[in-house]
C-alpha cells in the first residue's frame, strides 16, 4: 500500500488520502481470497441456445413489416395483425404462441395471461 500524501489546504493543515488495495483487478483479489481461505467461486451458467424454428410468434396492432420480416429471417414463425384482440379473441389464441407483440390497444389481462401457458415474453 502507498503512504499517504499531503494535500494543502488554506489552514495549511496536511490531509491524509488512503490509498487504493495493492491487487490490480478483482480477480487477482478474488484469486488472494482463494488461496487464503475455503472460498469458492460460483461458477458461470451455460446458456443454451433456443431453437427458433419451433417458436410461434404473434404480432398484433399493425407492427412494422420490417420487425415481422426481421423474425421470419431468424426462424421464427410469425403471425401478424393489423387489428387489436379483444380479451376472448386472445385467450382462444394465445395458447399456442411462444411470444406476443402488441401496443396500447391490446390488453393483457389476468384471464389472457393464463391462457398463455406457452408465453416466455411479452
Amino acid at each position: 500500500m502507498s503512504s499517504a500524501i499531503s494535500i494543502p489546504n488554506a489552514n495549511a493543515r496536511a490531509v491524509a488520502a488512503s490509498a487504493s488495495p495493492t491487487a490490480t483487478t478483482i480477480h487477482d483479489r478474488m484469486l488472494f481470497r482463494k488461496e487464503s481461505t475455503t472460498f469458492a467461486l460460483r461458477q458461470p451458467k451455460v446458456l443454451h441456445p433456443v431453437e427458433n424454428e419451433d417458436l410461434k410468434l404473434l404480432i398484433l396492432e399493425n407492427i412494422s413489416q420490417e420487425a415481422v420480416k426481421a423474425f421470419r429471417a431468424q426462424g421464427f414463425h410469425v403471425d401478424h395483425s393489423t387489428k387489436a384482440m379483444s380479451e376472448d379473441e386472445l385467450i382462444q389464441k394465445i395458447g399456442s404462441y411462444h411470444a406476443i407483440g402488441i401496443r396500447s390497444k391490446t390488453k393483457i389481462t389476468e384471464r389472457v395471461l393464463k391462457a398463455a401457458n406457452k408465453v416466455w415474453y411479452l
